[in-house]
C-alpha cells in the first residue's frame, strides 16, 4: 500500500470515528471493495484516465448516492476531485487495516479438510482469540486436498494442523539419510 492512500485512509477513518458512524464506513467500504473484486468494469472505471471529472462523479452518484453512508460518498466524491479514484482499492484496504486495529479485531482464514460443527468453529475462534487477545473475524473454506486436521491464516503467518504437513513432515524425516 501506498503512503498516500495510507493518508486518505486515515482522514476517512478519523472523519467516521468523529461523526460515530464508523461500523457504516466501513461496512459500504468493505462492499466497494467487494465490488472492485468481482467487477471487471468498475475495475476498468476506477483507472480509465479518459473519463473526465464530471463523467466519474456521475457515474458515482448513479452507483452510490442514498445507498452508502453521506460521508463515504463525499469521501468518494473528494478522491475524485484529486484524482485518486485508481488507488481507491488501496484505500480500503488501508482503511480496513485501521479499523481492525481501532476496534481489536483480527482476520483469520481457516480451511478444513472436512465440514465441522458450529461447536468446533467456536473452539477454533476462541483458541484464536486466547492467542491474539483480539476479537476473531473468521472465515471458513473447504480445502479437501488437505486429507484431514485444518490451516490457519492468520497475522500473515500459517499455522497448519492438517494429516497432509504431518505426512510429508513425516515423508521428510523418513527419506533423510541416518
Amino acid at each position: 500500500m501506498s503512503q498516500t492512500a495510507d493518508r486518505y485512509s486515515k482522514a476517512l477513518f478519523e472523519l467516521a470515528q468523529e461523526q460515530q458512524c464508523l461500523e457504516a464506513v466501513q461496512e459500504a467500504m468493505s462492499d466497494i471493495g467487494k465490488l472492485i473484486v468481482n467487477l471487471n468494469d468498475f475495475r476498468q472505471f476506477l483507472s480509465n484516465p479518459l473519463l473526465s471529472y464530471e463523467e466519474r462523479c456521475a457515474v458515482l452518484k448513479a452507483l452510490f448516492k442514498g445507498k452508502i453512508p453521506e460521508l463515504t460518498f463525499r469521501f468518494l466524491l473528494f478522491i475524485t476531485y484529486k484524482s485518486r479514484l485508481n488507488i481507491l482499492k488501496d484505500i480500503i484496504d488501508s482503511f480496513d487495516g485501521m479499523y481492525l486495529s481501532g476496534t481489536h479485531q483480527m482476520r483469520a482464514l481457516v480451511k478444513t479438510a472436512l465440514p465441522i460443527n458450529g461447536e468446533d468453529k467456536a473452539l477454533i475462534d476462541q483458541h484464536l482469540q486466547d492467542k491474539f487477545h483480539q476479537q476473531m473475524i473468521t472465515q471458513w473454506t473447504l480445502d479437501p486436498s488437505l486429507i484431514g486436521g485444518f490451516r490457519i491464516f492468520a497475522q500473515g503467518k500459517i499455522y497448519d494442523y492438517s494429516f497432509k504437513n504431518q505426512l510429508n513432515h513425516f515423508f521428510q524425516q523418513a527419506t533423510q539419510p541416518a
